[in-house]
């Protein structure tokens, strides 16, 4: 009896003292990586956010709003934009953030351009001029509508102390010494497979906006497995789960039940859809894609997989995007008969075995997902009973991560999940990308007859001069040529949009701040605060 007093005693000593540190422990899958702000792969975004900032970034809107820029000028049609850099900001070792410290980095992210040909203005900037201490200016080879959102991306148009870039300015080659930025918070501590460990930057220069009462440390715990994730936070070792893919519906579903914690969720941050692979007969025909479409009931998926913390997608881009509110569009809608009937007149005829056939073959598709993605096995396993009841056998085929990007990228595949990128990449960004190899978008549309057509009025609005500076009538004129792109797009049924994603927390109950906007990738800790 005594032992199980002084245990009581003294875990009520150490969560005091935690209290009292004024420490956030968060659970997450794997290390934040190196936090090269120009890296990929192992980096978490959420952490190169803690850590680094660029000129402009978004609200929780998704509007561009000033960074460590606090103005900007745009000249010669949207070929060169001025920025005035805010002052008396140093990074987390002491060193100036200035015009030399900016150039510096903007050569290191050239110097590899073609690895960061994804984001198209790498590929745009012609150069970059130091106009004084407090100015600079980025020379653009022509105008690009998309200059301003691609600059708040988290990778790669980030700031790093200048002291932590190498000679050869290669930050592909070399990671730094060590992440310093000007952000919130600094990583102070790894422990590679246990935690990460963030420590508040002293001399952060926004902390008054956030009345310095958000968290000194963040542990960020390396839990692989969701439901010891759950033990975690019910034992009190972790304060939080922050993510979309961190947390299983069916537990984020049991917690909201209670009150034992608070859970939280976002808008619509991007969009989950089935790809169509147009290269490959018989979804080289549009009927037959528009059959697929017509066979898939949405409302019964998502509620069965995401239960009611998602809606049903109707459009690739989420209406609450910029530019995406398509109201005069009206996309396919679950109906058995019609698509019965558009297979029936590309020649099929179905068979006892109510599975269509023609020259004696099966009508089938595979559809690949990530194998030890739950939420996409589970979708696959739907998917294949309803498109059954139209006469289409569904082949599931789980894929390793690596491997299905591969297919991806080779379009080695007929059906495949794929999902939007989120804010600021959606829409424009990710439209500039269809035009270019390496994307899937570009893979399955490269054959279509619109093809011409689309990439033609994607390159008109995203170069258009008259777009580099917004105001109502311009905005308007945007918007009206890219209801034109999405609806020739939408009209091709490559795209079956599925669901609106939603971010997710699940917290303690003394936990406050927490507020979630559409970006996806980022964690505001600089926000939360302990009640």
């Amino acid at each position: 009896m005594q032992k199980k007093i002084l245990a009581s005693l003294l875990f009520i000593l150490h969560t005091t003292l935690l209290q009292a540190d004024n420490v956030l422990r968060i659970a997450v899958s794997q290390n934040v990586g190196v936090l090269n702000p120009q890296g990929y792969n192992t980096n978490q975004m959420y952490a190169q956010n803690m850590i680094y900032e660029g000129l402009v970034k978004t609200d929780k809107k998704g509007n561009i709003i000033p960074s460590l820029a606090v103005s900007w000028h745009i000249k010669d049609s949207g070929k060169t934009y001025i920025f005035q850099l805010r002052e008396n900001v140093k990074f987390a070792n002491g060193e100036l953030f200035d015009a030399k410290a900016v150039k510096k980095n903007f050569d290191s992210i050239l110097k590899n351009r073609l690895r960061h040909s994804w984001v198209a203005l790498s590929m745009l900037i012609d150069s970059v001029e130091i106009q004084d201490s407090n100015h600079i200016v980025l020379h653009l080879k022509q105008p690009y509508i998309a200059t301003l959102q691609e600059l708040s991306l988290i990778r790669p148009f980030r700031f790093i102390a200048p002291s932590m870039i190498p000679d050869d300015l290669d930050l592909i080659q070399h990671n730094p010494i060590m992440p310093i930025g000007t952000g919130p918070y600094m990583l102070t501590h790894t422990q590679l497979g246990i935690s990460d460990t963030f420590t508040k930057n002293p001399d952060y220069w926004d902390k008054e906006s956030y009345n310095g009462i958000y968290f000194d440390k963040i542990i960020t715990k390396v839990i692989i497995d969701p439901n010891a994730k759950l033990i975690a936070l019910k034992t009190k070792q972790v304060d939080m789960i922050y993510g979309y893919d961190e947390i299983p519906i069916e537990i984020f579903k049991d917690i909201a039940k209670t009150k034992q914690f608070h859970t939280h969720t976002s808008p619509h941050i991007f969009t989950t859809t089935l790809v169509l692979n147009a290269n490959i007969a018989p979804l080289n025909t549009d009927s037959m894609r528009k059959a697929l479409a017509l066979g898939i009931n949405k409302k019964q998926l998502v509620k069965a997989v995401y239960y009611d913390y998602q809606n049903v997608a109707d459009l690739l881009f989420s209406p609450n995007m910029p530019y995406a509110n398509l109201v005069n569009y009206n996309p396919p809608t679950y109906n058995k008969e019609e698509a019965k009937n558009l297979i029936k007149h590309l020649g099929y005829v179905l068979q006892d075995d109510n599975f269509f056939y023609k020259d004696n073959k099966r009508l089938e598709f595979n559809l690949n997902f990530i194998g030890n993605n739950p939420a996409q096995k589970a979708m696959a396993e739907i998917l294949q009973v309803q498109l059954k009841e139209i006469g289409i056998f569904l082949k599931l085929i789980a894929n390793e991560e690596t491997i299905y990007r591969n297919k991806q990228l080779n379009g080695s595949f007929d059906i495949c999940f794929s999902q939007t990128w989120g804010i600021p990449y959606e829409p424009l960004t990710m439209l500039h990308s269809m035009l270019h190899v390496g994307h899937v978008d570009y893979v399955v549309q490269k054959n279509l007859t619109q093809k011409p057509q689309l990439d033609k009025a994607i390159q008109e609005v995203m170069r258009d001069p008259r777009f580099a500076t917004l105001s109502s009538t311009t905005t308007h004129q945007i918007q009206t040529q890219i209801t034109t792109i999405l609806t020739t797009l939408y009209n091709t049924h490559i795209y079956i949009p599925l669901t609106y994603q939603t971010n997710k927390a699940i917290t303690t109950t003394n936990i406050g701040g927490i507020t979630m906007g559409l970006q996806a990738f980022e964690i505001p800790f600089w926000e939360f605060y302990r009640q």
